[in-house]
């Protein structure tokens, strides 16, 4: 009789497949930043030159957040009732085909679909990719999951720096091809080393609405939140921080350098704030990251200074990727096995929100209060995550890995 813990586990046995399997999964998280920055950082100046308005730019730019909101949650039950890994590949196809599809159209109408589509596909490998993580280890799910945001994390930085040499130096045809291979990479990286241990018969019991029900207990709803305040935060002060520093004299060249160095704290503070939970539990992480994160913002709006925005954003770098990343290890803990993708998709929900959120709350209550008033209202959503913490147990994770010796699931091992 299999337990909702052991319903999804991975099969490899040796640390060796454990590594690879990891390594094939992150490159997924990768595929799914690089892909996108790479195409949005870029779609502007291809669509601009067919006579494009920006309307219809940003339209078809958004087009794609606003299918990983919609499908995101989906696929985690989807995947939870069917199997993971098949919706992750089915994910690597539909990307490589949607790339390539990019450069024979010009009407934005068909552009809009084609992201869209990308979004979907996105969408289905982004969620499952990061269940498999949650599998696939029984104990260091902080540290694996830092791994894999860490590298999906270069994604982001990468995306739009390869793709405006690309341009510059070849062709935007060149640019969505590389996306297309990115998805195909990632897809032989799949089909290579990561497997899947599934009993449909278990898994197919459990409803769409019973799944969500047990995927928002009171602890998996506070994660959700502090992991989407983390991202608001985050994609405001990259959103409007060079606005607000020329209204106070300081230059985008500056800006530019500032949101650059939280970006590279981002990235590399992932990994240790994952192992940093593994070692201590979940509050105290995401307790440090919440005031690291205010302390941040109030820095920012109080201290108009280009020096105390480089330390700022140190802080804010590394609050930002102990919210997401501790709060998505907390999941990958304590939900069980059999809804894990329902629960990561419903987490992935939660970000693409606060993604898109936060630049259009701070641009409206900008437009209303003035971008200081903005960026201070932001300081409720980290106060609340500090507030949240308490609610959360901090011997999950921590006493999983003292129960658990063995590094892989159980189904693993019969």
């Amino acid at each position: 009789m299999h337990s909702d813990r052991d319903t999804m586990a991975l099969i490899d046995k040796n640390k060796h497949g454990r590594m690879m399997a990891l390594l094939a999964l992150s490159f997924a998280g990768f595929a799914a930043s690089f892909s996108g920055h790479l195409i949005a950082s870029n779609l502007g100046t291809y669509m601009s030159a067919f006579g494009s308005t920006n309307f219809q730019i940003g339209l078809v730019i958004g087009s794609l957040a606003i299918a990983e909101v919609l499908f995101k949650t989906p696929f985690g039950i989807l995947a939870d009732r069917h199997g993971r890994l098949k919706f992750m590949i089915g994910g690597f196809v539909m990307l490589v085909i949607v790339s390539l599809l990019y450069p024979v159209f010009q009407d934005p109408a068909v552009l809009f679909t084609i992201r869209f589509v990308q979004g979907i596909a996105i969408g289905a490998f982004s969620t499952t990719s990061v269940a498999l993580v949650a599998d696939l280890f029984a104990d260091r799910k902080g540290e694996a999951m830092g791994t894999y945001n860490s590298i999906k994390g270069a994604g982001y930085a990468l995306g739009p720096i390869a793709g405006g040499l690309i341009i510059q130096y070849m062709g935007f045809n060149e640019m969505f091809i590389l996306c297309a291979i990115v998805g195909a990479v990632a897809l032989i990286l799949a089909i290579m080393f990561v497997k899947e241990g599934y009993d449909p018969a278990v898994q197919k019991k459990r409803s769409a609405g019973m799944m969500l029900r047990e995927g928002s207990r009171f602890d998996y709803l506070s994660c959700y939140f502090i992991g989407m305040s983390g991202m608001l935060v985050f994609y405001s002060i990259i959103s409007f921080l060079p606005v607000y520093g020329s209204s106070k004299g300081i230059d985008t060249g500056t800006t530019g350098l500032i949101l650059g160095v939280q970006a590279v704290v981002y990235v590399l503070a992932q990994y240790y704030c994952g192992k940093f939970a593994d070692t201590y539990g979940s509050r105290l992480p995401l307790f440090i990251g919440s005031i690291l994160l205010t302390s941040a913002l109030l820095m920012i709006t109080l201290i108009p200074s280009a020096p105390v925005w480089f330390a700022a954003v140190i802080l804010s770098g590394t609050g930002i990727a102990a919210l997401w990343v501790v709060s998505n290890s907390y999941l990958a803990y304590a939900a069980p096995a059999a809804i894990m993708g329902t629960v990561m998709g419903l987490s992935g929900t939660f970000k693409e929100v606060g993604d898109g959120g936060g630049p259009v709350l701070v641009g409206f209550l900008g437009d209303v209060w003035g971008l200081q008033a903005a960026f201070l209202f932001c300081i409720l959503f980290t106060i609340l995550s500090f507030l949240l913490t308490f609610g959360l147990d901090d011997e999950i994770g921590v006493k999983t890995k003292q129960k658990q010796a063995p590094a892989i699931m159980p189904q693993a091992q019969k």
